[in-house]
């Protein structure tokens, strides 16, 4: 006899309920074992800096050690491509910037998709890039900048830290909305790029507020805008862009921790919980206010929803610009 709709319907809850009871049962005891947090850059970067601190704060809360392995290569897509083909059993998690979902728009052999290849667990924080000058070069302000961009189309050249990074992509957006030309030098990493920019070599470049405070302190460079939408408190006489009239201008640094496609859903809502508690403590917003960051401990499903929307967003400026990596 033919089975009624009620009981298909039961027998398809039942298995809904079996097929969660693993899941459920392993957050219950997660983690079993040393969890590792990958990242995809040397050590003594921010995103290092802001691992360790979460990690130092989760063995805590897990009882377990919470190890940072670095592997560094390609703006983090080296280190993305060998998470992705891990076990999604939580016991390895992965800290990622911007460049996670831009890297496979512009480098042929990126290794990963961006959103298929990972479980979305938490957005930890953004932060604002700053664009800034050799103290001795000819302008003093953004709109100075803009000007001599397009007197001068292809002569006005910035450092970046890498092709599709976001330090990369922030400026050719400026260069879209604005009309403008400017001539990118990539280097391999934030060192070599800013002592250039100490030293004269290229007169531009943009990252993150935290890395160039120290310089600014020290009068080695002078800053032209933020890239946030807003100036931010850490330099509150800086206009952003959108403040000077680029309008529709937004580009931040942010952070977030990913797992390997797969991770079950229950063990994915735990170490979510567990991380967003620690970003949102009194201790970690003081430490990545410090980082020149804005905690924000969101939600798996607003994380994918944001990446997907960063996707959108960068490959439409890869295009224009005509950007492709090796």
């Amino acid at each position: 006899m033919p089975l009624t709709r009620r009981k298909v319907l039961y027998l398809g809850g039942g298995a809904a309920i079996a097929a969660a009871a693993p899941s459920l049962a392993s957050a219950q005891t997660y983690p079993t074992r040393p969890v590792r947090l990958i990242v995809g850059f040397p050590a003594g970067g921010s995103t290092d800096i802001i691992a360790r601190d979460i990690g130092n704060e989760l063995e805590k809360v897990w009882g377990q050690p919470v190890i940072v392995d670095n592997r560094a290569g390609a703006n983090g897509a080296i280190a993305a491509a060998q998470f992705a083909k891990l076990p999604a059993d939580g016991h390895t998690l992965m800290m990622i910037v911007s460049g996670h979902v831009t890297n496979p728009l512009a480098l042929p052999n990126a290794g990963y998709d961006a959103i298929k290849d990972f479980t979305p667990i938490t957005l930890v924080a953004s932060s604002p890039l700053l664009i800034f000058a050799n103290a001795e070069y000819q302008v003093s302000d953004i709109k100075a900048l803009i000007s001599l961009a397009k007197e001068k189309p292809n002569t006005v050249s910035y450092a970046s830290p890498g092709v599709a990074s976001i330090n990369h992509l922030s400026m050719e957006l400026m260069a879209s909305l604005t009309r403008t030309k400017l001539m990118h030098v990539p280097y391999r990493g934030a060192p070599t790029a800013l002592n250039d920019v100490i030293g004269g070599h290229v007169p531009l470049a943009v990252f993150s507020v935290a890395q160039t405070l120290p310089l600014l302190q020290s009068k080695a460079v002078k800053p032209l805008a933020v890239t946030s939408a807003k100036a931010t408190d850490l330099l509150p006489n800086v206009p952003s862009l959108a403040e000077v009239g680029v309008k529709d201008y937004e580009a931040e640094l942010w952070w977030a921790v990913i797992a390997p496609a797969g991770l079950p859903p229950a063990v994915a809502a735990k170490i979510n919980a567990d991380v967003t508690r620690i970003v949102k403590s009194s201790t970690m917003q003081q430490r990545l206010v410090a980082q020149g960051a804005r905690p924000i401990g969101s939600t798996p499903d607003e994380l994918a929803a944001f990446m997907q929307a960063e996707s959108a967003k960068w490959a439409r400026v890869i295009k224009d610009a005509g950007i492709k990596g090796e």
